[in-house]
């Protein structure tokens, strides 16, 4: 399949979800191009924290597993006002032995840490100690990376 056809493909899924009681809206074309050409964990991160920040719940589910956009709060709910956020570039093998099974079926698993400063005065580290953590998973190589849970560190 041309990268064009996955583009195309992935935006039709995201118009499904959104009529499926998914999070509603159209996601940025833009983002979803990036997605699909195999962007970086650490960059479907910031792709993901932009969406949450910018409200655009059907870009924060293109970017994440079904599991993980049915589940969190900041695509429902709508993210805390965050300042000061860092991505790491680095990315950590996660094992998802003790995961979910949906976490369990992706071949590939890793962690990306962040740090942020949240408006209602929580920060996503502790004493210099990372605190906020992605779990994002793949098949294989060709695969965009999907976030599939969020919170730890």
């Amino acid at each position: 399949m041309g990268p064009r056809r996955v583009v195309l493909a992935a935006a039709a899924l995201t118009a499904a979800l959104a009529g499926c009681g998914s999070p509603s809206g159209t996601a940025d074309p833009e983002v979803v191009e990036r997605h699909v050409a195999s962007r970086s964990a650490p960059d479907v991160v910031r792709d993901y924290l932009d969406a949450v920040q910018d409200d655009d719940r059907a870009t924060a589910a293109v970017l994440s597993t079904p599991g993980f956009a049915a589940q969190d709060v900041w695509q429902r709910d709508g993210a805390p006002d965050l300042d000061d956020v860092e991505v790491s570039d680095d990315t950590t093998p996660y094992d998802t032995g003790w995961s979910s099974e949906e976490l369990q079926a992706y071949a590939q698993a890793v962690d990306v840490q962040t740090t942020y400063r949240a408006d209602d005065g929580g920060t996503g580290t502790a004493g210099g100690e990372p605190g906020w953590g992605y779990v994002l998973v793949r098949h294989s190589d060709q695969d965009p990376w999907l976030i599939a849970s969020a919170g730890h560190g």
